[in-house]
């Protein structure tokens, strides 16, 4: 029996030392050697985002829903990984990748490399041997100086603070950062918790760990919930984290300070309590000028922090210009922080007023002059002007020395005249305040204005005052909705505005005040549409084709904007799906006579561009277009397509569509050149490209005209071959994108005897007016 026990126990010894070698095996291995499924996550994303590998066809025969699955998805589908083996596994991501997984990818990406590139390794290409981790990193670093770019895969430094293993609120494959939330499917973080690392970055995804910088680190300007006896509460990118410490001298709650840490231990904290508040003027990535301190510098560590409700970490765009909500923390001549603590009451919209003919943003040199007497302050002067008097203002001029100019009529029905801009109806002039700021060399000029004032002139600007009351209403709900959610987005902070004056959000004050308009801004006083309670964007353009599309078009998810929906403009608002080519093609060969756009010109449309035509349109545009756009614009390369600087297309021999909504607007085409095959997606790409030039348009009742670029995505081509020319027919309908409402169909809903909220429910499906200003 004794016996027994001892052969026992010697076997239960050997396993677990046999268990114990095979550990340390694996473990030796997963260091020394990379794995097939963190191999495959590192090559696609050096060509792709999160989102186009996610939608890679599925090539597992079961969804696994493992962390490598879309990596591998996508790198079997592009023929990355040899598609001759079975379909993978859940285990194939786990196994390790070796040197002729590498030489398969080499083959399709047409890379070819040799020992002065990648060393010695290079001669194992054609062998099944695993592929040591450090040869991989090597060529991987040669591979992101080729592909990479700050929107692609780049380099960040980080502190880890939190990961699921000691932060309650850490998704899985998600980490907390001094520098915010990142993902980081298929590596191990918590060795490198409270160290500076270097990584590998892509659209906040950890692609890999390069190096450990540091083990003593500072956590800067965070927020310090509490600090009491032996234990700090703070918030580090946006985690919250307990560190134990030595015994606090004094107590302390809700602040900002710093943490500093080495070998994993906190050896210090400074706290800062010194704030200022006021109006923000301006406020960009260094900078933030306030109401009475003037510009002042952000220190690197810079941090938001929204602390009604919950205490949210935010980002700078969250600082509204115009508005007084935060508290800014300063030190050492810096500002640390900014703690928003007041909810926003909008009732001003800052706007940047462009040049004449919109082709600024800023100006050389402005002059003013005001209908009744006005005043101009800059620094602590203050000047008093009388009516018609000019004054001029130009870049380092003795007024802008100390900062901004503020320019107020004296009469509160007073306005100032811009001398130096000019709009269709001649030199503007606005209510509210005018600001001058000097800027890049050169001066950004602003309207502070009340919302329903500045609508005054938006609403006759966007709509003709002959549509009459009802229809303008409808309109200046659209228009305060839009503007509302454009004050939110602080697009131009770093100008100190909101929106500008242009097509870009809403024209401005390009016609003179209208009594129709006045008078319907003044009857929707402060109304806005809601969708379950929360302000939307209240897209508009002005003509359909009869149908409308979802946000698909610009490759939005429907579910985000529920509102929005595809459906006939008709009284009968049928939900129909146009995204075929057939469907599509039936749609618009033919008219109907129930669509309130019937009757206007742009309902239907069409245009013929020969090859040649084309060709010198898409040459001109395409580059414009990548810069604007380069996620858009994309050109096949080895099989794929890839976003890259392109310049021009060669000869067009043809257009392909590739995919419509279901509204039947373009989404994506394909251009066939004879040096560059490339894909445009977004319908605003797709009608710049296609420039019909000084080509006629015709329009519904034969009347022709010519526009700078196509007037809506809603066309189709059909080729045609005449006395040897080859060209297309571009046959289409409707004026502008087509999401949300119609303007001239608004027209046509009036007359029909339709109210202005029956009219915004039929174009914003589930929305509902509010009030904005009342406190409900």
């Amino acid at each position: 029996m004794k016996k027994k026990i001892i052969l026992i126990g010697l076997f239960i010894a050997v396993v677990a030392v046999v268990s114990l070698v095979i550990v340390f095996q694996v473990k030796k291995n997963h260091e020394q050697y990379i794995t097939i499924g963190l191999a495959s996550k590192m090559l696609a994303m050096l060509e792709a985002d999160e989102g186009l590998i996610s939608d890679s066809p599925q090539c597992f025969e079961d969804g696994q829903d493992e962390w490598f699955e879309k990596y591998m998805n996508y790198m079997y589908y592009h023929g990355y990984l040899d598609k001759s083996s079975n379909a993978p596994t859940d285990k194939t991501g786990r196994k390790y990748w070796t040197y002729k997984h590498l030489n398969t990818y080499l083959s399709k990406k047409g890379l070819s490399l040799d020992t002065d590139t990648a060393g010695t390794w290079v001669k194992n290409l054609s062998s099944d041997k695993k592929m040591k981790k450090t040869d991989f990193l090597e060529l991987y670093e040669y591979l992101v100086v080729m592909y990479g770019s700050e929107e692609g895969v780049h380099t960040e430094e980080l502190i880890i603070s939190g990961t699921p293993s000691n932060t309650v609120e850490a998704a899985r494959w998600k980490t907390y950062t001094s520098n915010g939330v990142y993902g980081f499917e298929g590596l191990v973080l918590d060795q490198y918790i409270d160290k500076s690392i270097m990584v590998y970055v892509r659209n906040k995804e950890i692609i890999s760990v390069i190096m450990k910088l540091s083990d003593r680190v500072v956590y800067k300007n965070i927020w310090l919930e509490k600090g009491e006896n032996t234990t700090v509460t703070a918030s580090i990118g946006g985690g919250k984290r307990t560190f134990e410490v030595e015994t606090l001298q004094a107590g302390f709650e809700q602040t900002i300070g710093d943490i500093y840490i080495e070998d994993g231990k906190v050896v210090s904290i400074t706290l800062k309590k010194e704030k200022i508040d006021g109006k923000v003027l301006m406020v960009n990535d260094s900078q933030v000028e306030i109401e009475n301190y003037g510009v002042l510098n952000l220190d690197e560590n810079f941090h938001v922090y929204r602390t009604y409700g919950s205490v949210k970490e935010g980002s700078i765009s969250e600082i509204l210009v115009g508005y007084d909500l935060a508290d800014f923390v300063v030190a050492d001549g810096k500002v640390c922080a900014a703690i928003i603590s007041r909810t926003l009451t909008a009732d001003n919209i800052r706007v940047l007023i462009m040049s004449t003919g919109y082709t600024s943003l800023l100006h050389d040199r402005i002059s003013v002059t005001g209908t009744s007497d006005y005043t101009v302050k800059y620094g602590d002067k203050t000047e008093e002007h009388k009516a018609g008097e000019i004054i001029d203002l130009y870049p380092d001029c003795e007024q802008l020395m100390d900062g901004r100019v503020t320019i107020n009529s004296k009469d509160p029905d007073g306005r100032i005249k811009i001398l130096t801009v000019e709009r269709s109806y001649g030199n503007p002039s606005y209510r509210g305040t005018i600001e001058v700021a000097q800027t890049d060399d050169r001066l950004a000029l602003i309207n502070d204005v009340l919302i329903e004032e500045y609508l005054y002139a938006v609403v006759p600007s966007e709509m003709p005052n002959r549509f009459g009351v009802e229809a303008l209403k409808v309109q200046a709900v659209c228009a305060r909705s839009y503007a509302y959610k454009q004050l939110l987005n602080n697009t131009y902070s770093k100008y100190g505005a909101h929106v500008d004056d242009s097509v870009n959000f809403q024209v401005y004050n390009n016609v003179e005040e209208k009594e129709n308009a006045t008078r319907a801004v003044q009857e929707t006083y402060g109304e806005v549409a809601v969708y379950e309670g929360n302000p939307i964007t209240t897209y508009y353009y002005s003509t359909s084709c009869g149908h409308t599309s979802d946000n698909t078009i610009w490759g939005g998810n429907p579910a985000s904007c529920p509102y929005l929906v595809s459906k006939t403009v008709n009284k009968q608002g049928e939900n129909t799906d146009l995204s075929s080519e057939e469907a599509f093609s039936e749609f618009i060969h033919t008219v109907n006579e129930e669509d309130f756009d019937y009757g206007f010109g742009y309902y239907r449309w069409n245009v013929r561009m020969s090859l040649s035509e084309i060709t010198n349109s898409v040459n001109e545009y395409i580059y414009s277009r990548y810069c604007a756009n380069p996620g858009s614009i994309k050109t096949l390369e080895n099989g794929c397509f890839v976003s890259k600087e392109i310049r021009n297309v060669g000869d067009v021999t043809g257009i392909e569509v590739e995919s419509r909504s279901s509204g039947g607007a373009l989404m994506s085409i394909i251009i066939y050149g004879t040096k560059e095959t490339v894909r445009v997606e977004n319908e605003l790409n797709i009608r710049y490209v296609l420039c019909p030039r000084d080509n006629p348009i015709t329009l519904l009742k034969g009347d022709t005209t010519t526009f700078y670029i196509l007037p809506s995505a809603y066309c189709m081509f059909e080729k045609y071959e005449e006395n040897g020319e080859i060209g297309y027919v571009i046959t289409g309908g409707g004026y502008g994108h087509g999401i949300g409402m119609s303007q001239n169909a608004v027209s046509s809903m009036v007359a029909a005897g339709m109210k202005y909220d029956e009219i915004l429910e039929f174009f914003y499906e589930g929305t509902t007016l509010k009030n904005v200003y009342l406190n409900d």
